[in-house]
């Protein structure tokens, strides 16, 4: 079969004695491309983030600058991957064809640049604001024991310290599109003037092959799956110091979601599967949001709402990817006689890419120290699931 797009993309079966296709076909990552530009971005851009902090930032954010610089990039870079894929992935569509090979490394190249400046900025503004809530909480509070405010100071104090932290952001983002235009320019000669947003292989079949949209659900589901595990091991001791019960559910849980991951390699769309994998990814959501406005009525703080915290948002998104993936297999699996487009490696990547960032930001919550030096409890806001 051929699909014609904005790309020429060319699925064949096999051959009459049963061999594979070799031919060239489909579009697939440059992940040697991907990778150096994420992680020079990442590592670049973490060096002006952590410039901010030091110069505007909250007292107790600054006492390692260099171990939080490698810490703190070293968690975002799935996310600049993520956006270094999604460049060129947006590059490799608008691509036309005749155009001059100069014109299309300089288009690529610029809308790499934006990409990265895009998540930078966004990282040094979320920075910002953690900064801002930390020193504001610090004011009211020193407020509150000495009195050292009158009339309207402490908010007039709370304001400037906001326009700080605002104009900090608007410096930090033009650092940081700087940077990166410099960075990507520079691998970019390095390479030899060339970037390539894909490049022309055949692909054989299997969970990331050219099966088309059903196995990018599969991988959607088998990832979130093993995401979600990951989460929900790292928070079991906390649990089990807190209440047994809460810890040996998300042993249950972990378990489970760990085998149905297990089973989906295997099987590509046993109902009982697919079913056991809508269970686990609907029951902890519907759990959460329970435990997260009313309380849950039961366990040591019963009928308390619990505040919500980074690692069980980040479990939440990824269980609520997991059962769309789940329910969409569920409907294709009924469906197959119908023949659908194949998905790109790109879209593949970045399907991977996006349950990495996803898990990645939530391990990283369960462990305060990823991002602030300080014990206090105003961190751990950020690892309560």
């Amino acid at each position: 079969m051929t699909a014609e797009g904005p790309m020429t993309v060319h699925l064949r079966g096999p051959d009459a004695q049963g061999r594979p296709d070799t031919s060239p076909g489909q579009s697939v990552v440059p992940w040697w491309t991907v990778l150096p530009m994420a992680a020079a971005m990442a590592y670049g851009d973490g060096f002006w983030m952590m410039t901010v902090r030091g110069a505007v930032g909250a007292i107790e954010r600054t006492q390692a600058p260099f171990a939080s610089w490698w810490r703190e990039s070293t968690v975002v870079l799935p996310l600049y991957v993520l956006a270094v894929l999604g460049a060129l992935t947006l590059a490799l569509r608008r691509r036309r064809p005749g155009q001059p090979g100069r014109s299309k490394v300089l288009a690529t190249s610029s809308v790499v640049v934006a990409a990265g400046t895009l998540v930078g900025t966004a990282l040094i503004a979320a920075s910002t604001a953690y900064d801002y809530h930390l020193e504001s909480a610090q004011m009211s509070m020193m407020n509150s024991m000495h009195g050292l405010c009158i009339g309207s100071c402490l908010t007039q104090a709370q304001h400037a310290t906001l326009v700080a932290q605002v104009t900090a952001v608007l410096y930090g983002g033009g650092l940081v599109l700087v940077t990166n235009l410099v960075l990507v320019g520079w691998l970019v000669a390095l390479a030899g003037g060339r970037l390539e947003p894909g490049r022309q292989r055949s692909r054989a079949g299997g969970l990331i092959g050219n099966a088309g949209m059903v196995d990018t659900r599969r991988l959607l589901l088998v990832t979130g799956l093993a995401g979600s595990a990951a989460i929900h091991a790292a928070v079991v001791p906390d649990h089990l110091t807190e209440w047994t019960g809460a810890g040996v559910f998300f042993i249950v849980l972990t378990a489970a979601e760990v085998v149905i991951a297990v089973a989906l390699l295997r099987t590509t769309g046993r109902r009982g599967v697919l079913l056991a994998a809508v269970a686990v990814s609907i029951g902890p959501v519907l759990l959460w949001s329970w435990s997260r406005t009313s309380g849950l009525p039961f366990g040591p703080g019963a009928g308390i709402p619990e505040p919500i915290g980074l690692p069980d948002c980040a479990a939440v998104a990824l269980e609520l990817g997991t059962l769309v993936a789940a329910l969409a297999l569920r409907g294709s699996a009924r469906r197959l006689h119908h023949r659908r487009p194949p998905v790109s490696t790109h879209v593949r990547g970045l399907t991977v890419a996006a349950v990495i960032a996803v898990s990645v930001l939530g391990l990283a919550g369960t462990a305060p120290q990823w991002f602030d030096d300080s014990s206090s409890s105003s961190v751990m806001s950020l690892n309560h699931y």
